[in-house]
Formats: C-alpha cells, structure tokens, sequence
C-alpha cells in the first residue's frame, strides 16, 4: 500500500470552557472551508478528547508547501485570532513526514 500523504499536522488543544462552542463552531468551518477549497490538503479531522474541552486535529498535505498554503488560505487567517483567543494555555503541535 502506498502512502499519499507527505506532510502531516497533529495538534492538541484545551479551550477556555466559555470558549468551547465558539472554538467547536469556528474549527469546523474551516475544515469545511480547507476540504472544498484546498485540493492537497487531503484530510483534516476534528476529534474531541475525553475532556470536553480537549480537542486534537490531525491534518495530511500532499507535500509542506501544501501545509503552508493551507495556513495562509484567507479563511485560515480570517479565523485565526479568534481562535486562538478561544485556548487554555498553549497548544501541543508537531509537524510529521512520512516514515522511511
């Protein structure tokens, strides 16, 4: 089987409980936004942790520019304070390439 990814995101955040919602409600729209508009990111899940608000994303790109391309898409940047403001202490976030 051959792997299609070639950059990876993974990232672990907390929210600010009265953040929740808004985090939740801005995350998904932007997945939205990155799956129809962003043909080599390839996949951007959304999962929530046993902790309601503990949430982990991980994103697959066809190469690092893909990624790149994806955090400067004008719907990223339009959200991006407001999400940030929504979290509890900093995120954990690790970019990955394939295993060779």
């Amino acid at each position: 089987m051959s792997q299609t990814t070639g950059y990876g995101c993974y990232m672990r955040v907390r929210t600010k409980p009265h953040k929740r919602d808004e985090f939740v409600r801005l995350i998904l729209e932007l997945r939205r936004q990155a799956l129809a508009n962003e043909p080599a990111t390839l996949f951007f899940e959304f999962f929530q942790a046993a902790d309601s608000n503990e949430f982990v994303f991980l994103e697959g790109f066809v190469d690092e520019s893909a990624q790149q391309r994806h955090q400067q898409a004008p719907y990223h940047l339009a959200m991006s304070e407001a999400g940030w403001a929504c979290l509890d202490g900093q995120p954990t976030i690790e970019f990955m390439k394939p295993a060779r």
